[in-house]
């Protein structure tokens, strides 16, 4: 506490030299102030650039690149904001002039619009020589650091050397573009429209990498939840952000040169502060403020001397009479008052940085022992839409509700008990929000005396940690479901493999009694049934193999209208009057990669199952509805990231429904809730193979007494449909040619040798393939054709023609399979084979194949030409 003691003050006209040289000072101190705002308002430009810039109101264009946050980018509403729009608008405010703003999709294009002279500001290019051609540039304004990103297979601190041989996303036309394609040609790059794409490219595993600059990938990173991605190092260059102006307009150059040399550092400071969110230094550790202070307390110290030494003289004419008591008192009294003062300010900054700090933490309460509020700060505000002012008193259950609010397990009760863990988690409601889920700590408040004088009680919205949480279980579904149907379709397809070796011996056979009896015999019409029944069979094993994705069809564009109608019509005439069929067709020239067949046999299964559904309930209403949609979350998911729409199928039925536990199994081979004959199981599991497939995803939703949707997408490709390939007329199937057989199955081989024989062709036959390699090495000339198994022990069907072709080209070559495996049939056509027979093998188009490679090869001696594939 101050003692103040009893002073003497006189007062005179003496004291009207000190009043007017208070006023002189102040005086004083305006008219510089005003000096310095009079050249702050003055026009920054020369006078013939300021002409110019008139002369062109309206005319100059700028383009902002939509898609870099935080510098430039598109907000919800469709506006472009970020640090480079607050640059341009604080130039255009500081020059009294608007630049007309026109928008492109991508940085590509207004890089091209730039080169074109369509634009003549883009305000965000790095200067390289390339572009120097082509743009004038003003001084740089900003540097922009450059980072490699990675996923979680890479690890460690890399450089751009380690990134050579993988695959690494790029900005398409970007300055990292030019520079990596230039100095690091031994990088894959992978150039993309938006950096987020390349951001979830290497998430998904499609790269490994991608190098961008580091305030936009930290920004999408942590906006998109992309947490499984890192920041593993710094590229050894960085480049500085120039602003391009078109060359038709070099004044133009010089007008945003001087624009940025008025921006002063504070207002640059605030601007990135606002959107880099950056943590700010003390402010005494700033150099600027450092610079700042001293040239203000010189100036003060020159002020406050000169003012000193015209208060002391004032003064010391004025208490020449006065006491020496009287004046160290004063001066004590003076000191007092200061510090006083001091510690005013000093106590008012603690509470506005105490005030701050709990506005800017975790949402929180204090409460008092009788769980009234308190306080609150703006976090908890935000969260729960309450205002401050008019909860205070009130009790904390009264503004939230939450299931632990009032019972044991409410942390406010656990920290007033002093028992432990003193957290919980609950869903909170207010009057104005619903279900928030929280995690919820407390934390007691003590006075000097150890007393507890209240709670803090802290919340964390733990809703995207919830939504994550259940996104991972829907992936681990969807992984295990993979991982069992890829399980089935190996055993599948090695069960199909078998039966195919079975079934051709059964079909040969057949084929050639039927030939030798009479046609209107009992025996040739047994002949028939059995041909019939092994027909059967061989389309169950290809239902097998499509289940297996081991019969791969050969996918093209196809249009998927088309086909529904023609299996629509063939169900209207099939399904009983009591079924409704209600279609919506539409895409009529939406293409996706197929095979009619297929798509056929998916609609035709599909309805079929759907009719079963509704046969006990006496009738019902069949849905078909084709259209093209634009990909949501859940398709991106299903589909991958491809861009563009998708083509949707939907098949509903108002049948009997399915429960949950049917539902997880109804893609499962031989699984049925259908009565005894009316299926076997594998309709769905080879709709689901067919759908995988063609690229596309199934999807299904059904409930007890609510009937079933399936929901299938496929991905729109571009492109014309196919046309079906002219018909062939195909000429004798016999002949007297030498031809080596080669099978590891003995029935197979002796049936093959038979089917050639009958022909009148000359037949060796093997088992072996290594033997078969050893004659025809004795004699290449002694066979004019090989047919060969392309499964087999010891050495494939590949390798064994990847032989013979070594040894001579002019020798064709037939192989069997039993699927259609694609990259072995690809690599086989390089070496010269050029038909592939699907087993099981029936004797007419075993030798029409024959013939027509003896044929052709005779031509392609002769001319050079190529002997297609049947």
């Amino acid at each position: 506490m101050l003692q103040s003691s009893p002073i003497r003050y006189h007062c005179s006209c003496r004291y009207t030299p000190n009043v007017l040289s208070i006023f002189l000072g102040l005086a004083l101190l305006l008219f510089s102030a005003t000096v310095v705002m009079a050249a702050m308002d003055q026009d920054p430009l020369t006078p013939a650039q300021r002409s110019w810039l008139d002369a062109h109101k309206g005319q100059l264009t700028l383009a902002l690149e939509p898609d870099w946050p935080p510098a430039s980018f598109l907000n919800g509403e469709g506006q472009v904001q970020g640090i480079i729009p607050e640059y341009i608008s604080l130039i255009e405010k500081k020059l009294g002039f608007e630049f007309k703003r026109v928008e492109y999709d991508t940085w590509a294009d207004i890089l091209r619009a730039g080169y074109d002279g369509d634009v003549d500001v883009i305000p965000t290019m790095a200067r390289t020589p390339e572009r120097e051609l082509l743009l004038n540039f003003t001084r740089p304004y900003f540097q922009v650091p450059t980072t490699i990103v990675t996923g979680p297979g890479l690890s460690g601190v890399l450089g751009l050397e380690d990134m050579i041989g993988k695959r690494v996303c790029v900005l398409r036309e970007s300055a990292d573009h030019q520079i990596l394609e230039k100095k690091y040609p031994g990088i894959r790059l992978v150039p993309v429209d938006h950096t987020l794409d390349g951001l979830k490219m290497v998430s998904f595993g499609e790269a490994e990498g991608l190098v961008a600059d580091v305030a936009a990938t930290s920004y999408l990173i942590e906006k998109h939840g992309l947490s499984q991605l890192q920041n593993t190092g710094y590229t050894h260059y960085s480049y500085e952000m120039c602003m391009g102006i078109s060359r038709v307009h070099p004044m133009l150059a010089e007008i945003m040169n001087r624009a940025l040399t008025v921006i002063t550092p504070e207002e640059k400071r605030e601007i990135f502060q606002t959107w880099l969110d950056l943590k700010r230094r003390p402010f005494y550790q700033d150099p600027d403020f450092r610079i700042y202070a001293i040239a203000l307390l010189v100036v003060v110290g020159a002020g406050v001397l000169i003012m000193i030494l015209l208060w002391t003289r004032s003064l010391r004419l004025a208490v020449e009479r006065t006491s020496l008591v009287n004046r160290k008192a004063e001066e004590s009294l003076r000191a007092q008052a200061a510090e006083l003062e001091g510690a005013r300010q000093r106590v008012a900054r603690a509470n506005l940085e105490l005030t701050q700090v709990f506005n800017a933490s975790t949402p929180m309460l204090i409460i008092d022992r009788e769980f009234r509020l308190l306080r609150m700060n703006r976090t908890f505000s935000e969260l729960f839409g309450v205002d401050p002012s008019s909860i205070t008193g009130r009790h904390c259950y009264e503004v939230i509700q939450g299931s632990i609010c009032r019972t044991e397990a409410c942390p406010l009760n656990q920290a007033l008990a002093g028992s432990v863990p003193r957290r919980g988690e609950s869903l909170f409601s207010s009057a104005s929000r619903e279900g928030i889920p929280c995690l919820v700590s407390a934390n007691t408040l003590k006075d000097e005396g150890g007393e507890v004088v209240g709670i803090v009680d802290s919340f964390t919205d733990i809703s995207r940690l919830l939504q994550v949480e259940e996104e991972k279980e829907q992936l681990r579904v969807q992984l295990r479901h993979s991982q069992k149907m890829e399980a089935l379709g190996t055993l599948a397809g090695g069960i199909a493999h078998d039966f195919n070796n079975i079934l051709s011996p059964i079909i040969g056979y057949a084929e050639m009694t039927q030939l030798s009896l009479p046609q209107e015999s009992v025996e040739a019409e047994n002949m028939t049934g059995i041909l019939k029944a092994a027909e059967r069979a061989r389309n169950l094993v290809r239902q097998i193999l499509t289940l297996s994705r081991r019969h791969q069809a050969e996918l093209k564009p196809v249009r998927v209208q088309p086909v529904v109608k023609e299996a629509l019509t063939l169900l209207r005439s099939t399904l009983p009057s009591t079924i409704a069929i209600k279609t919506e067709l539409h895409a009529e020239d939406a293409l996706i990669y197929g095979d009619p067949t297929q798509i056929h046999q998916i609609i035709m299964n599909l309805c079929t199952n759907a009719y079963h559904a509704m046969e006990d309930l006496g009738g019902g209403t069949l849905e078909v509805t084709l259209d093209t949609v634009t990909k949501d979350d859940d398709t991106v998911t299903a589909l991958g990231h491809h861009p563009g729409s998708c083509l949707r199928v939907l098949v509903r039925d108002t049948g009997v429904g399915m429960g949950s536990a049917d539902r997880d199994r109804i893609f499962d081979p031989y699984f049925t809730t259908k009565d005894e004959g009316k299926g076997t199981g594998l309709g769905l599991s080879v709709v689901h193979g067919i759908v995988r497939e063609c690229g596309g995803s199934i999807s299904v939703f059904s409930a007890p007494g609510d009937g079933t949707t399936f929901t299938l997408y496929f991905p729109v490709v571009e492109g014309q449909e196919s046309a079906p390939e002219p018909a062939v007329i195909q000429g004798p199937s016999t002949g007297r040619e030498a031809v080596l057989v080669v099978d590891d199955e003995e029935d197979v081989v002796f049936l093959l040798k038979r089917m050639l024989c009958r022909a009148g062709y000359r037949v060796t036959a093997t088992t072996d393939s290594r033997d078969a390699l050893s004659l025809f090495k004795e004699n290449p000339g002694a066979f004019d054709l090989v047919v060969s198994d392309m499964t087999m022990p010891g050495m494939t069907g590949f390798e064994l023609a990847r032989e013979i072709k070594g040894i001579t080209r002019e020798t064709p070559v037939v192989l069997c399979t039993g699927y259609n495996d694609r990259v072995v049939c690809e690599k086989a056509e390089k070496l010269g084979v050029e038909t592939f027979l699907m087993k099981p093998v029936e004797m007419n188009t075993l030798l029409t194949a024959v013939r027509r490679e003896l044929d052709g090869g005779e031509q392609n001696h002769a001319s050079g030409g190529k002997v297609g594939a049947p």
